[in-house]
């Protein structure tokens, strides 16, 4: 059930996700000459990958569906009772060159365009 209702807004992130990345792709190739390397972001928006949730996995768990960046996890998933939004970041296999010398990774987290978090 919680499936069900889920998806359709992670599909529609997803779909938002893949529309930015290709309007970015699109305005680069645009302004990149052959001689002209492409920004490193650029590089990191092509690997972006949806995991769908799929039903009972190995450890008879449902999974969450999630945006895969570079190893860097993006779960958003409405809880049991469908009661709150939530997203979890999960950094356990983030690609060492996104992080600092210190092993933090640098966020800006928004909602509606306003900054809710920046580390």
């Amino acid at each position: 059930m919680l499936v069900k209702y889920v998806m359709p807004h992670v599909r529609r992130i997803a779909a938002i996700t893949t529309t930015i990345r290709t309007a970015m792709t699109r305005w680069f190739d645009r302004r990149a000459s052959p001689s002209t390397e492409l920004p490193p972001h650029r590089e990191l928006h092509q690997a972006t990958r949806f995991w769908p949730a799929e039903a009972a996995g190995y450890d008879g768990e449902d999974t969450l569906p999630a945006l895969e960046e570079r190893g860097v996890l993006v779960f958003i998933y409405f809880d049991s009772d469908a009661s709150e939004l939530q997203f979890s970041i999960d950094l356990d296999t983030v690609d060492p060159r996104l992080a600092r010398h210190d092993g933090t990774v640098p966020m800006h987290i928004t909602v509606q365009g306003d900054t809710v978090f920046r580390a």
